[in-house]
């Protein structure tokens, strides 16, 4: 049986009930492929496809000039309510979609028989 619990650490595609629920966190997107980082009873965490940071001031707050402004990559998260998923899609066994689940793992004490 396939559970959402599969899905953790691999790519899946997200579709989207109302994309505008993600604007504030510079999502602008019906749907995409998202790297899915744990979920609950209210919806999914997943990796930020890109968020950047730009600066264009001085330290006195004065525009830079054009040419010279900054840009910071930011690693996040964000949170997917359920109620904004229209419908998830995982790709089994394809290379770079699914990788193995961190609940395979052999972790703990073995006992020998």
């Amino acid at each position: 049986m396939f559970t959402t619990e599969n899905i953790i650490g691999d790519i899946v595609f997200i579709s989207f009930q109302n994309k505008s629920m993600l604007n504030h966190v510079g999502i602008d997107l019906e749907c995409g492929h998202f790297k899915v980082l744990g979920y609950d009873h209210l919806g999914l965490w997943v990796e930020h496809p890109g968020l950047y940071i730009f600066n264009g001031e001085d330290k006195e707050g004065k525009p830079l000039p054009s040419g010279e402004e900054s840009k910071e990559r930011v690693d996040a998260n964000i949170f997917i309510h359920w109620a904004n998923i229209q419908t998830l899609m995982h790709y089994p066994d394809r290379k770079g979609y699914d990788f193995p689940s961190e609940f395979d793992k052999d972790i703990g004490f073995k006992i020998k028989e």
